[in-house]
């Protein structure tokens, strides 16, 4: 039927009415009440909440409602999605909630930024090449009532990103890092209650980001001969791959007992657990610099990178950068055997000086305001 209806019916006349009872919808939306409650908002998981928003939900004591659904959306999908936004007090959304670039939001209403990656690190949003214009990055940005960020050198940075005043970037630090400052043991221990055959082994946990080209996301090779890699960990050795969300594809060719993809996993539990953190352009890196985690920086593309940086890259790195494969696995060992201390530890001052293990209290408070 629905390919019939392809054949029959012009696209542009589809596109002309599914337009028209998209803005039926919104306002038959906006004429209902809004509700004293808090929608969480996010496209980085299907059906839940990932560590950052996770701990603000459970933190807070009102009514809440979940939209966790990632991109793109069925019609039946975007129609909750506007119900939710348009019918609650307060939105609190950890990504780009694109809705934002076609609704107004209500008198009353406020919508908090809790932006999943800590710092000022890789540029994005109205700084960086993505496949929206210039325009609609304004429009999803502009209705920010709040914008938590972790340092004081972060409220410009978000400020400019976002084209928002730096006035409603509050440097009050993300809810996730006091789940690692105040329970990281905790976490550690879970995990391995959880996954005992890897009680005392070696972990080298891989973390990329997702890839780029003329701001369309494209597939990422690691360049790593990972059959290679298995012969070479040691017996005591485990490494662990956990992908970006928006990497919906594998990154090893194989099978192999000392090479695991643990993406499902929370990538806290993960950094909690590994004894090195293997990334590139990825703000997980401040994750693992408040569990003071050793991190080797393995950027294969560095030279072709898109993004750009708000830091100097790779000197102000909390680690070593290399962009070849073959040199991996020693210099990971040698991260483990001596880790940079002192260049992890000014890092975490610079990128994370507002996170003090206080930072979902402060959120609460500030939503529990928005609220009657």
């Amino acid at each position: 039927m629905k390919e019939l209806i392809k054949k029959l019916i012009p696209v542009r006349f589809r596109r002309a009415v599914l337009d028209f009872l998209n803005r039926f919808w919104i306002k038959i939306c906006m004429a209902l009440p809004v509700k004293n409650r808090v929608c969480f908002y996010t496209i980085r998981a299907d059906g839940r909440l990932l560590d950052n928003a996770l701990a603000l939900y459970d933190a807070l004591d009102c009514k809440k409602v979940i939209f966790a659904s990632k991109l793109p959306h069925s019609k039946l999908r975007k129609a909750k999605a506007y119900y939710l936004l348009l019918t609650s007090k307060v939105i609190v959304t950890d990504d780009y909630c694109r809705y934002m670039r076609v609704i107004k939001l209500r008198q009353g209403q406020k919508l908090v930024q809790i932006w999943h990656g800590c710092g000022a690190f890789k540029k994005f949003a109205l700084d960086a090449d993505t496949d929206l214009s210039k325009e609609t990055e304004r429009k999803v940005h502009s209705q920010y009532s709040a914008v938590t960020v972790t340092s004081e050198m972060s409220r410009k940075v978000f400020a400019d990103a976002f084209g928002v005043d730096e006035n409603i970037c509050l440097a009050v630090g993300l809810p996730k890092t006091d789940t690692i400052i105040n329970s990281g043991e905790k976490i550690r221990e879970d995990f391995y209650k959880k996954h005992p055959d890897l009680k005392g082994k070696t972990i080298y946990l891989y973390c990329p980001t997702f890839r780029e080209k003329d701001g369309h996301r494209v597939k990422f090779d690691p360049q790593i001969d990972f059959a290679a890699l298995s012969e070479k960990l040691g017996e005591d050795e485990v490494f662990i791959i956990s992908r970006h969300p928006m990497m919906d594809y594998s990154l090893t060719a194989g099978d192999y007992a000392n090479i695991k993809d643990m993406t499902e996993e929370s990538t806290l539990s993960l950094i909690s657990a590994a004894s090195v953190l293997i990334t590139d352009y990825s703000s997980v890196s401040h994750d693992a610099a408040l569990f003071g985690t050793p991190m080797v920086f393995y950027c294969p593309d560095y030279k072709e990178y898109e993004r750009g940086f708000y830091l100097s890259f790779p000197d102000d790195l909390p680690g070593e950068m290399i962009d070849t494969p073959e040199n991996l696995l020693e210099t990971v060992r040698q991260a483990k055997e001596k880790p940079p201390l002192d260049r992890i530890e000014r890092f975490r001052r610079e990128q994370l000086g507002a996170c003090d293990g206080k930072s979902t209290e402060r959120i609460a408070g500030l939503i529990y305001g928005y609220l009657k």
